[in-house]
């Protein structure tokens, strides 16, 4: 079964304290082209934004700053430094078509990162070697750099994925979620595997709250049910689980790191939770979520090295 890496939400359980400066979370931003927009939590019309993708910068000469090195016994050195954010003119651009498009609307600062990391791949026969990770650059423009060495003959198919995190101000919605622990590690859910995703572990919930062993109470017109849903189901999935990280998956039937081949594995909390456990939904919170960016880099380099 096909996994696909989407946005990944993150709930804390603590109380809004302060509602100025806030994306709102838990609706979709609006996409233009390679661009998120976020909507402000007072103002619809004011929006925080985001490059979906990671670039290789340029340096003062604007060539790409790789840099490659042959070293000895058929061995060379790769170093590239990795950004993400837009330019000027980017910026000035996105800027204009959003008051053309919607007169009044307009752009409040960039999305604020509150931690990041991100994971360098290399696809090399078909497998996946991850070539590095580390704390990923939380403001716009601001660079890391990556080296690696290889030996002769080499292959390039790079990818570079983001994790990165985000705080916002939830939606309101009317709805009571009520958890009996005990019942659902009783049943045993949660403790067959060792490597979960996503989509696993929702299906698993779903399963528990057909059975009873969680149950969630809509009061008043929420709209769209499923939406309330997915809103609780992925705060409880933060109550059991922690990130591991990411894997790309091998499957021959996706393109090198398309749409499907990525996937965020989950690994269970230490410290089990036992008892009866309840959220009242009926009021707004400051949370946290997480956007995953992936951008193929592997033109840039080769390019920058036949250069």
């Amino acid at each position: 079964m096909k996994k696909e890496l989407v946005f990944i939400l993150f709930l804390c359980v603590f109380l809004i304290t302060s509602l100025s400066g806030d994306v709102l979370l838990d609706e979709p931003p609006l996409e233009k082209g390679k661009i998120l927009l976020f909507k402000d939590h007072t103002d619809p019309d004011n929006f925080y934004y985001v490059s979906t993708e990671i670039r290789v910068p340029s340096g003062p000469d604007n060539r790409p700053k790789v840099n490659f090195f042959k070293l000895k016994d058929q061995e060379v050195a790769i170093s590239f430094f990795l950004t993400q954010g837009l330019s000027p003119e980017e910026l000035n651009r996105t800027r204009k078509n959003l008051t053309e498009e919607k007169p009044g609307t307009s752009l409040k600062g960039p999305l604020s990162f509150s931690k990041g990391m991100f994971y360098v791949f290399n696809r090399k026969n078909g497998r996946a070697e991850l070539w590095a990770e580390g704390k990923a650059p939380l403001f716009p423009n601001q660079e890391v750099v990556v080296t690696k060495r290889l030996k002769e003959p080499f292959e390039l198919d790079i990818a570079v994925v983001f994790v990165m995190e985000y705080e916002g101000i939830t939606k309101k919605i009317n709805a009571k979620l009520s958890v009996n622990w005990d019942e659902v590690y009783v049943k045993r859910e949660f403790s067959q595997k060792t490597d979960w995703t996503s989509t696993d572990i929702k299906e698993s919930l779903y399963r528990l709250k057909e059975t009873g062993a969680i149950r969630l109470e809509v009061t008043g017109d929420d709209g769209d049910l499923g939406t309330v849903w997915n809103i609780a189901s992925e705060h409880l999935i933060h109550q059991i689980f922690d990130v591991q990280e990411i894997k790309l998956t091998e499957s021959p039937d996706v393109a090198p790191f398309g749409a499907g081949s990525q996937t965020v594995v989950y690994t269970l909390k230490t410290e089990k939770k036992s008892g009866f456990y309840r959220v009242d939904f009926n009021r707004r919170f400051r949370d946290k979520r997480q956007i995953v960016l992936i951008t193929d880099i592997s033109d840039t380099i080769k390019r920058a090295i036949d250069h």
